[in-house]
């Protein structure tokens, strides 16, 4: 109980400096991933991270990928719980679950186009927690 209290006032304390912390001066660099192709003829893999300080913040603001069936490979640090869900033009295509302190992997087909990336979790996104996906 005192664990899901701290985790809930840490949100609410972190949410106020989401946006500051998602607009730092560092050159967050463009982390392209397109390491194996699939049997069916297409697809990779991206690497997404999210910051190990627990801010509104993954460590690449965008990616690269082959279209066909795309491998999500997602590390989250951070004690603060995140994910990874992928938004196209007609809405979410998929994503991985929500995550702490561990790694998951979730896989998507995606035509090649621009989709957007983002934290699910109540409020990272609009602090702030999202980056471009380019599937070509």
């Amino acid at each position: 109980m005192k664990k899901k209290l701290s985790v809930a006032l840490a949100i609410f304390v972190i949410a106020p400096f989401g946006l500051v912390a998602c607009g730092d001066d560092e050159d967050e660099s463009s982390d392209s991933a397109s390491s194996s192709e699939s049997s069916s003829g297409g697809g990779s893999a991206v690497s997404i991270s999210a910051v190990p300080d627990g801010s509104f913040a993954y460590e690449q603001d965008s990616v690269e990928a082959e279209a066909g069936s795309v491998t999500i490979e997602f590390d989250n640090p951070a004690t603060l719980g995140h994910d990874v869900q992928v938004e196209g033009p007609d809405g979410d295509v998929g994503g991985t679950d929500v995550i702490s302190e561990d790694t998951t992997t979730a896989t998507v087909e995606l035509e090649a186009g621009d989709y957007t990336f983002y934290c699910s979790v109540a409020g990272h996104r609009e602090g702030g927690m999202e980056g471009d996906l380019t599937v070509e």
